[in-house]
């Protein structure tokens, strides 16, 4: 006599939570996970910062010397060190090409009246210095030209200081907090790659585990004791519940870090951990989670090896794809348009609209929607992949095509 439905269910929920989180690998994941994912997401752009932030040596050709000084003084700051030559342009790119000098600018003899400045390296990519480069001659060129107008010189500066913008978030409950473009960038970065990559390997674990038991036949001996949609769930809650466990050591260690090392390093609290981002996390996980996972089971079932279940699975990462390429976008305008449109379709949904949560605050309808369209879409998922499952489970011998997996659909 069969077991009521539910008492097996969570027998093979609690075994697939055993086989996963009872061994030595999923300690080590958890445990050096976020560090791996931070560095991931985060230190190529450090690496780009300080790379931009390292000493460089430019030359300035041409110009009165008493400007091309008061640009080498302005430069300083900015690690750019800068000396005033004669040198012909030839001799110039030679040391350029060997090395020697990072670039050099080329001042017009009628600067006051030139539209450009030629700034010539071998890096055509680096906006920031050519950025920098503009920025002080242009202040310089300005500062000249006011008090040649007749301007005193003592009240230039004054006129062309410039007051600092800075930038500050309006919390719904109508508060304002400094915003930091460059914390609000980090926490992005990491909190997107840390659910692409935990439902893209959960996912993945599924399908794998599915298949292996598939092509090893001991599927044939768990479906006689346990339905295939008993079986299909119990694999997906024992692997969310894992999931969960190590998101909870994750935002302890998350929390504690940052409480020790917040005030230290200036990393606002409130941004990149608060409870607000922490429940949106976990929730946004579970969902995409269940959408991904049991997509990732029926696809399993129906392949007949790994590589078949990659070829099948196609579709599924270019969802979670989406959303990795469109981050620069969704960072810098969380409100805009196609932003507000991934955000809502289920498929991308789950990532970025956390992202949208966790940078700013979109509006109620918005996350309603978002919610709701997304836990529609996984009942529609779950209950086509429980079809797909129930059929591909004991099929062998014929490599299926996606097409002919969508049909199995209309099963009974």
């Amino acid at each position: 006599m069969r077991a009521p439905f539910s008492r097996k269910l969570w027998t093979v929920t609690a075994m697939e939570f055993r086989l996963t989180a009872a061994n030595r690998t999923f300690a080590i994941i958890t445990l050096i996970g976020p560090f791996l994912i931070a560095a991931l997401s985060v230190l190529p752009t450090l690496l780009s910062m300080k790379g931009s932030t390292a000493e460089r040596s430019i030359v300035i050709v041409g110009g009165d010397q008493a400007l091309t000084a008061q640009v080498a003084a302005a430069l300083a700051p900015s690690n750019i060190r800068v000396a005033i030559t004669s040198e012909p342009e030839s001799h110039l790119d030679a040391r350029v090409i060997a090395g020697e000098l990072y670039g050099y600018v080329v001042l017009p003899a009628n600067l006051l009246e030139a539209e450009s400045v030629a700034f010539v390296s071998s890096a055509t990519g680096d906006w920031q210095t050519a950025g920098v480069l503009q920025s002080v001659i242009g202040s310089a060129v300005v500062s000249l030209r006011l008090v040649r107008a007749g301007i005193e010189p003592g009240a230039v500066g004054s006129l062309l200081r410039q007051p600092r913008v800075e930038a500050r978030r309006i919390t719904k409950e109508g508060g304002k907090e400094q915003q930091d473009f460059v914390t609000a960038l980090f926490a992005g970065l990491s909190f997107t790659f840390l659910l692409y990559m935990t439902v893209l390997l959960y996912g993945q674990a599924i399908g794998r585990s599915v298949v292996v038991e598939k092509t090893s036949k001991t599927v044939e001996i768990m479906l006689s004791s346990v339905r295939p949609r008993e079986l299909l769930f119990g694999k997906i809650l024992g692997k969310a519940s894992a999931g969960l466990l190590q998101y909870a050591v994750w935002i302890v260690m998350a929390v504690a870090v940052l409480k020790l090392l917040g005030p230290v390093v200036k990393v606002d609290l409130p941004i990149v951990g608060g409870a607000r981002t922490m429940v949106a996390l976990v929730a946004f996980f579970l969902m995409a989670f269940f959408l991904y996972s049991s997509a990732y089971a029926a696809l399993g079932a129906a392949s007949e090896d790994e590589q078949h279940m990659g070829q099948l699975s196609w579709p599924l990462i270019v969802f979670l794809v989406v959303p990795m390429v469109f981050i620069g976008a969704i960072v810098q305008s969380p409100d805009g348009a196609v932003t507000v449109a991934l955000s809502i379709f289920p498929l991308t949904a789950p990532i970025v609209m956390f992202q949208r949560i966790a940078l700013g605050n979109p509006p109620v309808w918005h996350v309603v929607l978002s919610v709701g369209l997304t836990l529609l879409t996984i009942v529609g998922v779950v209950l086509l992949s429980a079809r797909i499952f129930r059929v591909g489970i004991l099929m062998t011998g014929k490599r299926a095509k996606l097409r002919e997996v969508l049909r199995w659909v209309s099963y009974r």
